[in-house]
């Protein structure tokens, strides 16, 4: 398993080594807008990470194999179609996709958010990231509805626990 660690400042650079990736990017840049992420824009979102985890107590995580940012996950304040929702996600690295990376990211933001007591969690993607489905189904999420997102059609899953249930 790689080892994650909540987003801490300067780490844009190591952020910036994932999104870069255009086989990654393309899965998370609205539509019209393509290519890498740049250094600029992953520094922003480290500066939003470390304020949510400040704000919340919990946020995104790195993972890391070594010294190589392997993936991103989360578990974070979303709105989801105008409604307030706590989002699970992860985004991996393409040289570690097929490895259980996706998977593995997504049980520890659903274990977080279960040591929290958040009952009700989301997980959502383009509707055609067959992968990232697979991995939300492996989890135990549900599919509730199709929905646009970001200019493109996307899947929303739920999963909604019993507080203080494993």
């Amino acid at each position: 398993m790689l080892d994650l660690r909540p987003v801490q400042p300067g780490d844009a650079p190591a952020l910036h080594g994932l999104m870069s990736d255009p086989e990654v990017a393309r899965w998370l840049r609205p539509k019209g807008v393509s290519g890498p992420f740049t250094l600029d824009e992953c520094d922003t979102w480290v500066t939003a990470d470390v304020a949510h985890w400040s704000a919340h107590g919990f946020g995104p995580w790195l993972a890391w194999d070594g010294e190589t940012c392997a993936g991103r996950c989360l578990l974070e304040h979303s709105i989801v179609e105008g409604r307030g929702e706590v989002e699970i996600g992860w985004a991996v690295a393409s040289g570690y996709w097929g490895r259980g990376v996706g998977t593995a990211m997504g049980r520890h933001a659903l274990a977080a958010g279960t040591e929290r007591g958040i009952a009700n969690l989301v997980a959502f993607t383009r509707a055609d990231n067959v992968a990232s489905r697979r991995v939300m189904e492996k989890l135990g999420l549900t599919y509730e509805r199709d929905f646009e997102h970001a200019g493109y059609p996307h899947v929303l899953y739920r999963t909604i626990r019993e507080r203080n249930a494993p």
